[in-house]
């Protein structure tokens, strides 16, 4: 059984995750992208849509049942004024990461926090990667400045 804290952590981290799944779908048909292009986007977005049901498994009638609306607006403004998707992709990605890895120290439950820890390594990966398409100066790229999300 999870405890209150737990459920209000991993709520609030559903949350994102159903906010992210929706930013990749706003861009994975953008025609300013190649096929191939396209395709890793996809690929991503379901990534983000398994995380998404996997904390609706682990909370069941406690699952968010919707994105962060406020997180949401902010990135498909940003989006939207940009014809390629990448750095603002790669922004909502590290604060993915700085947010689940804040959020790992506050779970109480050792499955739960290896969950969070396996979304975190594949989300790192989704920045390592829209990194590379945003700089050529791979330290710069992979240096995480983001801040973490509070679950309120």
């Amino acid at each position: 059984m999870l405890s209150d804290n737990d459920i209000n952590l991993l709520a609030f981290t559903q949350s994102l995750e159903l906010t992210t799944r929706d930013l990749y779908l706003t861009v994975v048909g953008l025609k300013t992208l190649s096929e191939q292009e396209g395709a890793l986007l996809a690929q991503f977005h379901s990534h983000h849509v398994a995380y998404e049901q996997s904390l609706n498994g682990l909370l069941g009638k406690n699952a968010a049942t919707a994105r962060n609306e406020k997180v949401f607006i902010d990135f498909s403004s940003k989006l939207s004024k940009s014809s390629t998707p990448w750095a603002q992709l790669l922004e909502i990605e590290n604060i993915l990461v700085a947010t689940h890895a804040k959020t790992i120290e506050s779970i109480e439950s050792a499955k739960v926090a290896a969950l969070m820890a396996s979304i975190v390594t594949v989300e790192a990966r989704h920045a390592a990667i829209l990194a590379t398409l945003t700089t050529s100066d791979l330290s710069a790229a992979l240096d995480n400045k983001a801040i973490a999300l509070v679950a309120s």
